[in-house]
């Protein structure tokens, strides 16, 4: 395909005393077939950390400092970066194959995709045993309701989008669902890719039960969306039941039925 205009990504890196994590995800970026620009946002890392960013050399911009949370480190990431589209792989996450930014390039240089503020790809969900699991984008105007459309590490933005609506940093774990909601409800566009982007594995604080993953979308879905009372306590539920049925897939008869169970699903499809 010929690209009309050559876009330019860039992948905004957080990260904080994960040197094994780094390593990892960097050698993802630095094997994709399309260039992009790498940035990382280290929140003042021990030597270690600091190793593997020094011995990167040229291919990465960086950062170390101290900040106040991981969304303040990504808002510190959009401001030093330069690509027409960003997209967020922390230290772990991964490309699922090195050709994936060139797709996303080529399907957002298309008439499709050549107006979305906002493009949704496919994400593997990694278990603990090496299993994954496909969760496809959804359309953000059935879901954004209830919570994000695609997993974050699945999401490219526009820059510019990003620059007039920023991380609010109130939201210590789901401030990824209010810049959504709010996208939303300023009526950028949205896009859809479905197509696995990235490898995430399942052990981060976005998937524990802790107050926050439930309280935080409450807030988002009565401030942003404004969503009524009874929807908001049918959304904490489905969160609920979705996080139960996450951690059925690691017991070792249940999980592995429920596994082949989904993946005939996605085969028919």
């Amino acid at each position: 395909m010929v690209l009309n205009k050559k876009l330019t990504l860039s992948v905004i890196t957080v990260v904080l005393n994960d040197p094994d994590g780094l390593t990892r995800t960097g050698e993802s970026i630095l094997s994709q077939t399309y260039p992009v620009e790498w940035i990382v946002v280290d929140g003042w890392s021990s030597t270690a950390t600091l190793d593997v960013l020094h011995s990167l050399g040229g291919a990465v911009r960086w950062i170390s400092e101290k900040d106040d949370g991981i969304y303040d480190a990504m808002n510190k990431g959009v401001c030093m970066c330069r690509g027409d589209y960003v997209v967020f792989l922390n230290a772990g996450d991964c490309f699922s194959d090195s050709r994936v930014v060139a797709e996303v390039s080529d399907f957002l240089s298309t008439p499709q995709g050549l107006p979305v503020d906002v493009l949704c790809c496919g994400a593997n969900l990694v278990l603990a045993d090496g299993r994954k699991v496909y969760r496809p984008p959804k359309r953000v105007d059935e879901y954004i309701w209830h919570g994000l459309p695609a997993n974050h590490q699945a999401t490219y933005y526009r820059r510019v989008a990003l620059g007039k609506q920023p991380y609010d940093l109130r939201f210590k774990i789901c401030g990824d669902y209010f810049l959504a909601a709010t996208l939303y409800i300023k009526k950028a566009t949205f896009g859809y890719l479905d197509r696995h982007v990235v490898e995430f594995f399942l052990d981060g604080v976005s998937y524990s039960w802790c107050k926050e993953l439930f309280m935080e979308p409450y807030a988002i879905q009565q401030k942003v969306l404004l969503l009524g009372f009874g929807w908001r306590i049918l959304s904490l539920l489905k969160r609920f039941v979705s996080g139960a049925v996450l951690r059925l897939f690691d017991l070792p008869l249940l999980g592995n039925g429920l596994f082949r169970m989904f993946s005939y699903i996605r085969s028919r499809r």
